[in-house]
């Protein structure tokens, strides 16, 4: 697919969905990047919210959107330039300049007190100027995004630009061509290329320690000046940081005091009292200077482990302006194959933080909840509905952009296709799957705390649930997700199209989530025998008539308690991340439409159904696990019997059902379902223990 072709998938798809949910094409535009871009990692959260206005000396105010980065607490602001064409138009640079002024402006008069004073109360820009102004101290830096369809003339990654109230400024550019880029990169996010001589003269000295060429990894031995990795972070910020050390800091937070102190006061003793970090790359350019083997430059640079004493020191120098020239950090860092990197990497990262309290959910992009849904989303084909000749199903994403992938593969032709099967209104990210689902559970203060956060806390939930009983995630259990996700998509439909809403164009998300969560829970709590009629939801792939009258109501009733002025939080989207928000409305009193009752159904039909999924779930995980012990071979059960005996590690139930396993082709007996879960068991404690095919 050639760049031309990309923006016509592109435009395609914005227009396709700003038809479906009856919304501004160019919001539609600003959400698509956005998802991107946080998938790309470039920032982990993000509030879509249109602000236009005048500020002082007549200039423009505008923002698309924006963020905080609470790991390296940089505040950070985006504007579209959307032109809704098919021609590959050209941005300049006075163009650039107008919408960074345009930003610019939304800053200082947030600093200035003009937005807070002339503006709106009800607005999601004057809350985020608001928070701009009340936490100024502890904001690093600015990172201004410009989102195009246009294409810049020569290549601009980034822009620096004059400092803001002391702040560094950060100008990045995502033009459609470096969307298209990132595109065909398997959108991985965007690498980092770090030139060491820039930083520290000569380069990085380094002793190498390993260097598995049939295993396309190296690793090197170092001591990073504090001042060199405090710059490095400084510049990237949280990009730095591999996704899962990021969850694991933006849970935490705060500074570790012992580091702090040994930074202000032992700098020289750091070394030795700090076990320092560990991180990956995928190239890493070295040579023979002066005094030995040193690393020049380094590429898609990410620390696994240590983000804390990282952040740590970055904070000594931006907060008390502290020299940590003296201190030194001990690094591991491992060189792994560009190829090799999407399976080595995760790995090496769940190893680093083995002693560290960072949660088994973090890393569950590879969860087996997420490969069986996967699963049921490609065979399970939804109702044809509107005389549709054709039956359609729910692409469930389980690794980021495969819908897109899928579709740079083919041609045009090919492409309407396969959207006739997989149309884009019915594609399900991981990210989304979680929204559904907190919502569902009652969590909605949880949902807007953003796509990561939303993710986390539902990802520990579903590891502890699956390891339960995992024969729950069945087939109606994915049918009635599915319906969640038709619900959901109806309610931002729903209030996009609201006269009120039209008015404010903020706050959807968490309008949409407190709408639902509170309609699930009052049925839960006050119709306990009841539920929704999810089948017939799933049957007609769409909300009925009196689910849409209900959902008119309530979201018109949470529009106005979320900014009701007696909350407690000024700023509207941070009041709704509050638990005590979500509480209070509980307490609230909301109108239940009598003819929204009535299409309820009885919950022990859905307990039955359930009941009878759940039996079915459970035969074919039997199955499965008798096939896969059948397919290791009774030779393998033989020799891991005599490998474990000769080391003394199994228990006496552990030799008795290996002894079964390993005599099943002579004796004819296949190990029973739950023999064959401790030998699949007994596999992978032997693998942990250093065994080997």
């Amino acid at each position: 697919m050639e760049l031309n072709e990309y923006k016509e998938l592109i435009l395609e798809e914005v227009r396709v969905e700003s038809e479906i949910n009856f919304s501004d094409i160019t919001s539609e535009f600003i959400k698509y990047v956005s998802d991107i871009l946080i998938s790309a990692e470039e920032f982990d959260d993000f509030t879509e919210t249109y602000f236009e206005a005048v500020g002082k000396s007549r200039r423009k105010i505008q923002i698309d959107g924006f963020s905080i980065d609470e790991v390296d607490k940089s505040c950070i602001l985006l504007i579209s330039d959307f032109t809704n064409s098919i021609e590959l138009e050209t941005i300049n640079n006075s163009e650039i300049d107008k919408l960074y002024s345009r930003m610019e402006a939304f800053v200082k008069n947030s600093l200035n007190g003009y937005i807070s004073e002339k503006c709106e109360e009800s607005s999601a820009g004057y809350g985020f100027a608001r928070e701009i102004e009340g936490r100024i101290d502890e904001i690093t830096k600015f990172r201004f995004y410009i989102i195009t369809d246009k294409i810049l003339s020569d290549r601009i990654k980034s822009i620096n630009k004059k400092h803001i109230s002391g702040k560094e400024v950060e100008l990045n550019i995502w033009d459609i061509a470096r969307l298209y880029n990132l595109a065909k990169s398997k959108m991985q996010k965007e690498s980092i290329e770090i030139n060491l001589a820039e930083y520290m003269g000569e380069g990085l000295p380094c002793i190498l320690a390993v260097d598995y060429q049939k295993e396309q990894y190296k690793s090197y031995l170092t001591a990073i000046p504090g001042n060199v990795l405090a710059n490095l972070y400084i510049k990237y910020g949280s990009r730095l940081l591999e996704g899962n050390v990021r969850s694991f800091l933006s849970t935490r937070g705060k500074v570790n005091k012992q580091i702090r102190s040994t930074i202000l006061n032992k700098p020289e003793m750091f070394f030795a009292y700090n076990n320092g970090i560990a991180a990956t790359a995928t190239e890493a350019e070295c040579e023979i200077g002066k005094n030995g083997l040193v690393i020049k430059s380094l590429k898609d640079l990410q620390i696994i482990n240590g983000g804390q004493t990282t952040a740590s020191i970055a904070n000594a120098v931006l907060q008390d302006k502290n020299d940590v020239s003296n201190i030194m950090v001990p690094m591991k860092l491992s060189i792994v194959d560009n190829n090799k990197a999407e399976e080595i990497i995760p790995i090496i990262s769940r190893c680093a933080n083995s002693q560290n309290k960072v949660d088994e959910a973090d890393f569950f992009s590879n969860h087996p909840y997420h490969i069986r849904m996967e699963e049921y989303s490609r065979k399970i084909f939804a109702p044809a509905v509107d005389g549709n000749q054709y039956q359609t199903i729910w692409f469930y994403e389980r690794a980021r952009g495969q819908h897109t992938q899928e579709q740079m593969k083919l041609t045009k032709a090919e492409r309407s296709k396969y959207l006739l099967k997989n149309p884009k209104n019915q594609v399900v990210k991981k990210v989304d799957l979680a929204k559904f689902i907190n919502t569902y559970e009652g969590y909605p203060h949880i949902v807007s705390r953003g796509a990561q956060t939303s993710m986390r806390e539902f990802a520990s939930r579903i590891d502890r649930q699956w390891n339960s009983t995992d024969s729950f995630f069945n087939e109606y259990y994915y049918k009635k997700v599915i319906s969640l996700a038709i619900i959901f998509k109806e309610t931002e439909k729903i209030v996009s199209n609201q006269e009120w809403y039209k008015q404010i164009k903020s706050y959807r998300a968490n309008i949409v989530t407190y709408t639902l969560a509170l309609l699930f829970t009052i049925i839960k709590r006050e119709f306990k025998e009841f539920t929704f009629d999810f089948k017939k939801i799933w049957n007609e792939q769409k909300i009925y008539s009196a689910l849409e009258k209900q959902i008119i109501i309530l979201s018109k009733e949470v529009f106005d308690f979320i900014t009701r002025e007696d909350r407690l939080t000024l700023n509207v989207t941070e009041w709704c991340k509050k638990e005590v928000c979500w509480q209070k409305a509980q307490k609230e009193k909301w109108t239940i439409n009598n003819e929204f009752l009535m299409t309820l159904v009885q919950k022990e039909n859905e307990n039955q159904e359930i009941k009878r999924e759940m039996k079915s779930r459970k035969v074919d995980n039997d199955i499965n696990l008798e096939v896969e012990v059948v397919k290791a071979g009774a030779e393998f059960w033989s020799d891991l019997l005599k490998w474990g005996i000769n080391r003394g590690i199994l228990s006496p139930m552990e030799e008795s059902v290996l002894k079964i396993a390993s005599s099943f082709e002579k004796t004819g007996k296949i190990p029973s379902a739950k023999q064959c879960a401790l030998l699949l068991k007994i596999k992978d404690k032997a693998y942990d223990e250093g065994y080997y095919v």
